[in-house]
């Protein structure tokens, strides 16, 4: 008897394997960042870090390093070069986290934020999303940029591997979730961190509602068609340099 050396039949039977046409899927599942806004020094670190250096966020790092997993590190700049602000707040009766600004014309604008020590798997993709949430209404003082970056530790110091900014020009009342961005882990200790800064002259704040950090997972599963008579079928594809030998048994 004869096989066949058709990869498909007229009846659209795959007689090899590797016909299927697949589609992906993505989805970003589980949570990989603790947003607690208590003091619990268990959960989240309650001190904040004052810094004048060039670089605020790796300064913040190096000298107030974030050796507790999934705890909260602050810090500020406190003086020149940079304008004096105030160290972000924890509102637990709000479950937020409160940024403050400062933007003088003689000084470089302030910068003050959260960061945190994650446990990621290296290779991996995550995606950072951040609600940013109005506390007072009767103000308008939201008006400046959230700013996310990731870290990872490199021969005793640390490197930026991901940064992306969104601008906050909405009234203080209004909230808005912002899709950050995607990066791969560099390490299983990645460093989040969540600044605030503001271009305009004067004071300014903005209220975080929740931080997420999801991984990223592709599926591929296969591609189905319905013919004339609401059937389903498998769409296949012909390989054309994969041949079926004929073979006699």
């Amino acid at each position: 008897m004869k096989i066949s050396s058709q990869q498909i039949t007229s009846r659209g039977i795959a007689q090899q394997s590797g016909l299927d046409t697949l589609s992906s899927i993505i989805n970003y599942t589980g949570e990989y960042i603790n947003y607690t806004t208590g003091l619990d020094p268990a959960l989240a670190i309650a001190s904040a870090y004052s810094t004048t250096a060039d670089d605020p966020f790796v300064d913040s790092l190096l000298n107030n390093p974030p050796s507790v997993i999934n705890a909260w590190y602050k810090f500020y700049t406190g003086g020149s070069p940079w304008a004096t602000t105030t160290t972000p707040l924890a509102l637990g009766q709000w479950g937020a986290f409160l940024f403050y600004g400062n933007n003088t014309a003689s000084l470089l604008q302030s910068y003050g934020g959260i960061y945190q020590k994650l446990s990621l798997i290296e290779g991996d993709n995550y995606n950072i999303y951040i609600d940013r949430y109005g506390f007072f209404p009767e103000t308008d003082s939201t008006q400046g940029i959230i700013e996310a970056s990731v870290y990872t530790p490199q021969d005793e110091s640390y490197v930026k591997i991901f940064e992306n900014q969104v601008n906050v020009t909405m009234g203080a009342s209004d909230s808005q979730t912002f899709d950050i961005g995607e990066f791969t882990a560099a390490s299983a200790n990645d460093i989040i961190l969540i600044a605030f800064t503001s271009p305009y002259i004067g004071s300014s704040s903005a209220g975080i509602r929740k931080i997420s950090i999801k991984r990223k997972e592709e599926y591929l599963i296969p591609v189905y068609a319905t013919d004339m008579w609401g059937n389903a079928h498998k769409v296949l594809r012909v390989a054309a340099d994969q041949i079926i030998p004929t073979d006699e048994t």
